[in-house]
């Protein structure tokens, strides 16, 4: 039996009546510590109807004030005054997390599709890609006090788990 089928068929002769009226809350909060959502990713990738983007739009109004934070950190990790530009902002935004009890970080970038390796940023317009285990160690090294213990979520193209050794590179990390 399918739904209100079977066969094909509709089981009942006429549809359901609901008794009662349609109600819904006002308003509604999460009772809930305090939680962040990072959205990590490629410095110059168009992130605006990311999937993070429509989860902030959709988790906002259930905490309440002051216990929910929202925050875009791009990155470009190819020369050491971007890699410092990173760290540097990557820290500040340690520091201010370092309250909340709940951070989910969101990573969004490309990859490469023969190697399996992360693209950790440009030089001159064209991307560079890095082992996932070397662009995630400096992605989060910045961030390890709020990266222990929190959830991340990879946006990045398949080839990250189809390519064994970047596959296990990611395990790898994801256990330290």
């Amino acid at each position: 039996m399918k739904g209100f089928y079977s066969q094909g068929l509709p089981v009942l002769a006429h549809p359901l009546l609901v008794q009662g009226t349609f109600q819904h809350a006002t308003s509604s909060q999460v009772a809930s510590l305090p939680t962040a959502l990072v959205h990590l990713h490629l410095d110059g990738l168009q992130v605006g109807h990311a999937q993070v983007n429509i989860m902030d739009s959709y988790f906002q109004p259930y905490f309440p004030k002051g216990s929910y934070h929202f925050s875009h950190l791009a990155f470009n990790l190819t020369t050491e005054e971007s890699l410092l530009a990173y760290e540097k902002e990557a820290m500040g935004l340690t520091h201010f997390l370092s309250s909340f009890s709940r951070v989910v970080l969101f990573l969004t970038t490309h990859s490469d599709e023969e190697r399996g390796d992360l693209f950790a940023g440009q030089i001159d317009g064209k991307p560079v890609a890095s082992k996932v285990s070397e662009c995630l160690q400096l992605l989060f090294n910045p961030l390890t006090r709020i990266v222990r213990g929190a959830d991340i979520i990879f946006n990045v193209c398949g080839s990250v788990v189809t390519v064994q050794e970047s596959f296990n590179d990611l395990k790898e990390v994801a256990h330290k």
